[in-house]
């Protein structure tokens, strides 16, 4: 008789405990996914082939992750300042990241520029790294003499600087 009372006994303490035990243990489940960064900013300085310095000053927004990304570039390129839209395709390796760009817009000074390029950026930590980069503008200058007429003029840009992801 004395072993049938335990038995309701266990079964009402187990009933009582299970409850708390599953709520002290946190369930298995699947991983918070990590907050993807979908912003870039590059600075980068260095020379205007045949001319005098360059400055690139552009910001990036990734719409699929790490692999395209569309811009806006405002530059110093020797005579010209330049504002114009860009893409670019990265390859999304972990710490060499090869990218190609191009884009269109106008400039401060006058008319309208193209320009396509790439580089490479090297992530030295998670969110920072170096960028080297080459691009080449085409844009229409005024000719002084005879005034009023215009040319077709092709400037090569290769600079270094910082790539910050955030």
């Amino acid at each position: 008789m004395r072993h049938k009372q335990r038995i309701p006994s266990l079964v009402l303490l187990i009933c009582l405990l299970a409850p708390a035990l599953a709520v002290a243990v946190p369930a298995a489940g699947p991983a918070s996914p990590q907050k993807v960064p979908r912003w870039e900013s590059n600075l980068s300085v260095g020379a205007v082939i045949n001319q005098r310095l360059g400055i690139v000053k552009s910001f990036w927004w990734y719409p699929l992750p790490r692999i395209v990304a569309f811009g806006l570039s405002f530059d110093y390129v020797g005579a010209i300042i330049p504002l114009s839209f860009n893409i670019a395709v990265n390859l999304p390796v972990p710490v060499v990241v090869p990218f190609v760009c191009a884009g269109a817009g106008g400039t401060l000074t006058r008319g309208g520029i193209t320009n396509y390029g790439g580089g490479l950026k090297f992530r030295i930590w998670p969110k920072i790294g170096i960028i080297v980069e080459y691009r080449k503008y085409h844009y229409t200058q005024e000719i002084v003499i005879p005034p009023g007429g215009e040319e077709t003029v092709k400037a090569d840009y290769f600079g270094a600087g910082i790539a910050y992801i955030y």
